[in-house]
């Protein structure tokens, strides 16, 4: 989030100028091309949240789920829980207010630039949920090219401005930050850590410019439901909502759904293709119109990229995850 230099008083904008390094450009001469201030810390766990003065705006990045209650970042509280974006906003503005000694203007005049939609999904242990990145590492198709791999965390697209995935094991991902020297926030149990283990977390980033181009209205205006809806659009199509798992269903499916028998008929072919010899080379080796009629079939048919990719109907399906959402501690202690 990013507050313009209009809402900052010249005085109050020279006591921010005086905030941390600054990170400047020159030529061989010394004559000063631009300068920015560096991205500053705000401890609020090992994580942080960071400020700085750019040209024009003062910005704030980080999670708001960590400056609220105990600084839970698995399920959190209050309106980052809620994906109250007006509220979280406030709270990061509160927090940097206090922490500053800057008396900072409310949630209406600042803009939101990047907004991380998060959903914890319960498989029956660590292996499954490795299992399940697994297959999703290996997922291709459209939107989804695997960008960056790194231990028990998969990304998508890492680099978009519009959107970006992440799907990661929470349970080693706490049991990581725990034991960084310098960590000091919510000090999570043995149990809760174990409990953690079965959580499958995916994470979408919405970027700037799907904010501007794509969902074109004030950030305010976006309610927590439109952003439940984009997490889902964006994982719906990677993971679909097929739960066959008999070949012979399957294929009888994806006939079933084809306008005419042979449609069906090749697409199932095209399937199995990819099952015998990937992903890459059976499109390659496809005709580009052709290649796209086989996959809208496969699609209609409720076979998510992560199934035609895998050429079979994966473990991990997207009726499974929404029986599975877990949303807070009790509930995970409970299932």
């Amino acid at each position: 989030m990013r507050l313009p230099e209009k809402h900052i008083s010249s005085e109050q904008w020279k006591r921010l100028r005086a905030l941390g390094d600054r990170v400047t450009r020159t030529t061989s001469d010394g004559e000063l091309v631009w300068e920015t201030q560096a991205w500053d810390t705000i401890r609020s766990d090992s994580h942080q949240i960071t400020i700085k003065l750019g040209s024009d705006s003062f910005w704030i990045q980080g999670s708001p789920a960590r400056i609220m209650g105990d600084g839970c970042a698995v399920f959190a509280t209050g309106p980052s829980h809620d994906l109250d974006l007006v509220g979280c906003v406030n709270a990061m503005r509160n927090f940097v207010s206090k922490q500053l000694g800057e008396i900072l203007p409310l949630a209406d005049a600042w803009i939101v630039t990047r907004i991380d939609v998060t959903a914890n999904y319960l498989l029956n242990d660590l292996a499954h949920v490795r299992e399940a990145l697994s297959i999703l590492r290996n997922c291709e198709g459209g939107r989804y090219r695997v960008s960056q791999q790194a231990g028990d965390t998969v990304y998508w697209s890492h680099n978009s401005r519009l959107r970006k995935g992440k799907a990661y094991a929470k349970g080693p991902h706490l049991k990581y930050l725990m034991n960084k020297r310098n960590y000091d926030g919510r000090q999570y149990t043995e149990e809760e850590i174990e409990q953690a283990n079965k959580l499958l977390r995916l994470e979408l980033t919405i970027g700037s410019q799907f904010i501007r181009e794509k969902i074109n209205k004030p950030w305010q205006k976006i309610s927590p439901d439109e952003l439940r809806q984009h997490h889902t659009d964006y994982f719906k199509r990677m993971l679909g909502n097929i739960d066959m798992k008999d070949d012979t269903e399957i294929k009888e499916h994806i006939i079933n759904t084809a306008k005419t028998f042979n449609q069906g008929r090749a697409a199932y072919a095209c399937f199995l293709l990819i099952q015998n010899i990937g992903w890459q080379k059976a499109r390659d080796i496809t005709a580009h119109n052709t290649w796209y009629r086989h996959l809208r079939v496969l699609r209609e048919a409720g076979l998510g990229d992560a199934d035609i990719s895998n050429g079979s109907v994966v473990a991990v399906s997207r009726k499974v995850l929404e029986i599975n959402e877990i949303n807070s501690w009790p509930q995970l202690m409970a299932a």
